[in-house]
């Protein structure tokens, strides 16, 4: 037997194990690179969306991108919530345009597929808005399926409680009737139709 057998012994057994651990090491190196330039990717997206919406003149909000429209005009309004000492209060006073574009921006984000996903990520007063923003935005039967469900998730209200059951059945409807395109370019129309409201004197 070869002297010194355990020691090759053990070098067979830690190569597998290396190899492993180097190969973790790349994969979570890979992981952090991709995050990294995500998170870059989104600053800048952020930073051009503020460039773009922040003092826009009437006719160039009417001739903006849809998707840039919805997802410009929310975010000048987190910006400036950022900045106050009561968000929640800030929000209230702002003009209805800018709450019902900022709650359907939130709808758009937060759905995932489902009603009762918006209602888990939001409370009042976004949450108690949502139903009056789809129907300003024209979705008469999304505005009624999220009314239907709103009692529910209200933490003020002890009388109604949770009913999985009809959830359930809001969620697969809510399906039924989304499609992001058309919440896209409908959200979009309701604030073109209202450009006044977002521009000039009426900028955030």
């Amino acid at each position: 037997m070869p002297k010194y057998w355990y020691l090759w012994a053990l070098i067979i057994i830690l190569i597998p194990i290396t190899a492993y651990v180097c190969y973790r090491a790349a994969a979570a190196a890979r992981q952090a690179r991709i995050e990294r330039e995500k998170t870059i990717e989104e600053l800048n997206n952020a930073k051009s969306l503020k460039d773009e919406f922040s003092l826009i003149s009437k006719e160039n909000l009417e001739k903006a991108d849809n998707l840039r429209v919805l997802s410009g005009l929310a975010l000048l309004v987190d910006l400036r919530l950022r900045k106050e000492i009561k968000p929640k209060e800030a929000f209230e006073e702002l003009p209805e345009e800018w709450k019902y574009t900022y709650v359907l921006n939130c709808i758009l984000e937060d759905c995932e597929g489902s009603v009762s996903s918006f209602f888990r990520k939001n409370t009042y007063p976004i949450s108690f808005l949502a139903s009056s923003a789809l129907e300003k935005a024209g979705f008469k039967e999304l505005s009624e399926l999220f009314s239907s469900l709103y009692d529910m998730f209200d933490d003020e209200n002890e009388d109604v409680s949770i009913d999985n059951e009809k959830i359930k059945a809001a969620d697969s409807e809510f399906g039924r009737l989304f499609n992001r395109n058309e919440f896209i370019n409908s959200a979009a129309a309701y604030i073109k139709i209202n450009a006044e409201a977002f521009t000039g004197e009426n900028s955030l």
